[in-house]
């Protein structure tokens, strides 16, 4: 008898907990209020962006960039990855390409199971999805690079992706890396020097995720590395590569163009403790962390994905934080992470915006001895923007 009414008011209990959990929830809903804004959905420049004038030097070097294309498949081969291969394949030996994370959706490089011997069907397509991006430099004879975006962590570590990478190096004689990587390491900055860009590859989703001591760790390495790379390749442009911008104007920075999702994401914010958003604190201890580095006495272009457009934006301006004027971070930061349709989200633009556009595309960076052009290229080969980055 006492146990049955101990169950009743139990029962009780938890009828009225979430009956004032539906009315403060239904409440919270209809109070939520988030500003929701149009898309750059056709190409956005700044009034102040000129024409680009020609190039009067001969081409150092040039950089495809792109992430967020871990959603593509190896058979058809995704038409994005296709088109950087074609673009590739035309100066392979003195192109560089650059995948901006997220290699693999939704949860990384698939774990075997404790009683699993080999892949099932379902993790081999996953693990295609990788392949696909590897075959660039198969089929072009250019350089692959990927770099770890937060979605290659969520299976809990990027070492069988890297070793992955590694075993299709060899197999197929193809000049793929993932950087950086050490196993059972801290993934310190890697830098690759080539003819006028010395390419810096960061994990910035374990910058994210450590504690003070390894994040301060790895920032001094990455002041150490400016340092090293400035004295010795002096007339080098700098070109960072992360998957996490230091600036944005997508979903990642509130900028939502649907209702809908924007009350998932402030859903999320409630019950959880983000860390992918730029107003996160980890995120804005990262921020800071970069931001402090790359303020030097050199050329630097930041490049990440993260967020699903394409986007160019100039320094921050330090003079309402400083008596002395000038940059904070980085000249420039490019965002190009809409390699597959699949991910594309919306975008807007800040004062620092030269150009957005919500369309799958990459990033071609060329080098010249008198500074840097960016061409924004979307997925059928259009050229939807070009500038100097100078």
């Amino acid at each position: 008898m006492i146990i049955r009414l101990m169950k009743g008011l139990l029962y009780l209990f938890l009828a009225c907990l979430l009956i004032v959990l539906l009315i403060a929830g239904t409440a919270w809903a209809l109070t939520f209020k988030q500003v929701i804004s149009e898309s750059h959905d056709t190409p956005y420049l700044r009034n102040d962006i000129v024409s680009i004038d020609e190039p009067t030097t001969e081409l150092l070097w040039e950089v495809l960039l792109m992430g967020d294309a871990g959603d593509s498949k190896l058979l058809p081969w995704h038409g994005t990855l296709a088109m950087a291969a074609d673009i590739a394949a035309e100066k392979p030996e003195q192109t560089s390409v650059v995948m901006l994370g997220d290699n693999i959706y939704f949860f990384g490089y698939p774990n075997l199971e404790a009683e699993q011997t080999e892949y099932d069907p379902e993790q081999l397509e996953l693990i295609d999805r990788l392949n696909a991006q590897l075959q660039i430099a198969r089929r072009s004879g250019a350089e692959l690079f990927l770099v770890p975006g937060n979605h290659d962590w969520y299976a809990d570590q990027v070492d069988t992706q890297a070793q992955h990478v590694s075993a299709y190096a060899k197999e197929h004689g193809a000049l793929v890396s993932f950087r950086p990587w050490v196993k059972d390491a801290i993934p310190f900055p890697e830098v690759a020097h080539r003819k006028g860009v010395s390419i810096i590859f960061l994990d910035t989703q374990w910058l994210i995720t450590a504690d003070q001591a390894g994040f301060d760790q790895t920032i001094a390495h990455l002041k150490r590395l400016i340092a090293n790379t400035v004295r010795e390749y002096p007339n080098n442009l700098i070109l960072a590569t992360a998957h996490h911008p230091i600036q944005t104007m997508g979903p990642h920075a509130q900028f939502y163009t649907s209702r809908g999702y924007a009350f998932f994401m402030a859903l999320v914010d409630l019950f959880s403790e983000p860390d992918q958003d730029i107003h996160n604190e980890p995120y804005k201890r990262l921020i800071a962390g970069l931001n402090d580095a790359f303020t030097v006495d050199a050329n630097v272009i930041y490049a990440a994905g993260h967020d699903h457009s394409l986007q160019i934006f100039e320094a921050s301006s330090i003079e309402s934080l400083t008596p002395a004027a000038g940059k904070i971070g980085p000249d420039y930061q490019l965002v190009s992470g809409a390699a597959h349709q699949n991910k594309v989200s919306g975008v807007g633009h800040n004062d620092n915006t030269l150009f957005a556009v919500s369309a799958e595309g990459l990033m071609k960076l060329s080098i010249y001895s008198e500074g840097a052009a960016v061409e924004v290229i979307s997925s059928n080969g259009d050229l939807l923007h070009r500038q100097w980055l100078k």
